[in-house]
């Protein structure tokens, strides 16, 4: 029982109003400042509707600021929690859609990849694509990604290769934590034969992105392929 009263009031005293945090935003010293925003910050989701009110209320610019900077940093945390695609490299990762699972296409692929990491980060941008396809293989210089599209059931059969000049470097983006870079692909299946097949994107990280030691992969996706 002692040891309950103890640990109860070691909380308690570690444990500062909300408001009293609030008021510290807006004190003389910047080391207030900053140790009140990041004990807010660190409370997250349990102080949202408390944050969000202040905010709006907020007459202070300085305040206002330091509130909605806490907001969009919870915010981005939800958006790394919840993002799914593949594998996670250099601090990003990658996720794939479809615009549609069935048909004999257009596919619309589209690959977004998000920065997973606590500070801003510079991503090459996607100019060219090579493909994988179930009997051929086009391949680019300078590619930044690959397409690869694998029948369900298949036995490897003959695939072609062919070798082009790619289109060259694409622009870099600064992505803030939480943000992604979308870019699309448009897949014609129309001679592919009937089937289920799997397409997955592989972004060149391990040349692109210093320190990164493997390229990026996405989710794979499922495409039903009925040819009229």
């Amino acid at each position: 029982m002692v040891g309950e009263f103890c640990l109860l009031g070691t909380l308690l005293l570690g444990w500062v109003d909300p408001s009293s945090l609030l008021r510290d935003l807006s004190d003389d010293s910047i080391a207030v400042r900053e140790r009140a925003a990041a004990e807010l910050y660190r409370r997250g989701e349990d102080l949202r509707g408390f944050l969000v009110d202040s905010r709006e209320a907020a007459a202070d610019l300085e305040v206002r600021e330091r509130l909605q900077g806490i907001l969009r940093r919870l915010d981005a945390d939800e958006r790394i929690r919840d993002f799914g695609g593949g594998n996670r490299v250099g601090g990003f990762g990658a996720s794939l859609r479809s615009d549609r699972f069935f048909g004999s296409g257009p596919f619309r692929l589209q690959l977004d990849v998000m920065n997973l990491s606590a500070g801003d980060c510079e991503l090459p941008g996607i100019a060219s694509w090579e493909q994988d396809l179930p009997d051929q293989e086009l391949r680019l210089t300078g590619a930044q990604a690959r397409v690869q599209v694998k029948k369900f059931i298949a036995s490897p059969g003959l695939r072609r290769t062919s070798w082009r000049s790619g289109e060259g470097a694409a622009e870099s983006r600064l992505l803030r934590p939480g943000d992604c870079a979308r870019f699309e692909f448009v897949l014609d299946a129309k001679a592919f034969p009937p089937g289920d097949y799997d397409v997955s994107i592989e972004y060149f990280a391990r040349d692109l992105i210093p320190g990164a030691e493997e390229n990026l992969r996405s989710n794979v996706v499922r495409l039903m392929i009925r040819n009229r």
